[in-house]
């Protein structure tokens, strides 16, 4: 199996593969992969008529995708796993969804562990909701979105790419200024986050930015993840300005979103911080995602 690293170039040969399929978690987006390539050396292969992606955690051994596209997947599994073993490496499939495990064990009865990875459930809200913030569950929400409107001059903006070096500049102050300790991951999305804003048209993406009296406060990027569902997959904020998170959260959903049912936020990475802001917003649904390890070698039967 030939795995080469991905590149922006490779866009339209990832989604011709993702598009034959509905695509649930955020995870399993050429967006997602693009942001991470460099901090989890995002790698792909094409087998079978299927793409197997590949990420290697710092530190960590790698993981596969599950196959995605419309070609033989047992085919694809059997030569990834394969390659795995030759290469002395234990076969795992990390973010795998409830039908892509159904069908791993279909494929191959009793041959892998299949465990839950609860820190990579996606959090799924109802857009309007996220617009709306309604009754008492979502009132400190809709407080905080009222009083930063209240407070600043604001003034909302879709991204384009020649915002690219105000937004990277900004939020590289942002870090500075709040003395962010920056690790492994943040460095890696920090730079991800100054390529896209650079081939923001390339990528087919939805951003916004927003203004406080003058200033820029946060921006945010998303895009359409399937028929009915829009996944977010940056938000950041200077929290000088009270209120500059929970504002672009709710102007990104009125102002771009309005059209889909839900909009997926993604995990919470396992952050007890994280998890409790993404829980207030009161989810209507996770998406839940589990892990295989194989217990024996595979053989084509």
């Amino acid at each position: 199996m030939d795995f080469k690293q991905l590149e922006l170039a490779d866009k339209e040969v990832i989604d011709s593969y993702l598009s034959s399929c509905r695509i649930e978690s955020s995870e399993l987006t050429f967006l997602t992969f693009y942001i991470w390539r460099k901090a989890f050396n995002v790698r792909f292969a094409e087998h079978s008529g299927c793409l197997v992606v590949e990420f290697k955690d710092n530190g960590y051994p790698p993981s596969l995708r599950y196959p995605m596209g419309k070609g033989d997947k047992k085919a694809a599994l059997l030569a990834a796993c394969s390659y795995y073993r030759q290469n002395g490496l234990e076969p795992k499939i990390y973010g795998m969804t409830k039908d892509m495990t159904d069908e791993l064990l279909m494929l191959f009865p009793d041959k892998f562990v299949i465990k839950p990875m609860k820190d990579y459930f996606d959090y799924v809200y109802e857009t309007e909701k996220l617009i709306s913030l309604p009754g008492r569950a979502l009132h400190t929400k809709r407080n905080h979105v009222n009083k930063f409107k209240r407070t600043y001059n604001y003034k909302y903006e879709k991204i384009t790419s020649a915002d690219a070096d105000e937004i990277i500049s900004e939020y590289d102050g942002w870090l500075e200024k709040h003395n962010v300790e920056m690790d492994y991951y943040l460095e890696g999305e920090r730079q991800s986050i100054g390529d896209i804003l650079r081939n923001f048209d390339k990528l087919g993406c939805v951003g916004a930015k927003l203004y406080a009296d003058g200033q820029l406060c946060a921006f945010t990027i998303g895009e359409q993840l399937n028929s009915d569902t829009a996944v977010i997959h940056i938000e950041k904020a200077d929290i000088s300005f009270r209120g500059a998170y929970a504002a672009i959260n709710q102007m990104f959903a009125e102002n771009e979103w309005s059209h889909l049912k839900f909009i997926n936020r993604e995990d919470d990475f396992g952050l007890p911080g994280l998890r409790k802001a993404k829980q207030s917003y009161r989810p209507v649904f996770m998406v839940e995602k589990y892990s295989a390890t194989l217990l024996e070698d595979l053989k084509e039967e």
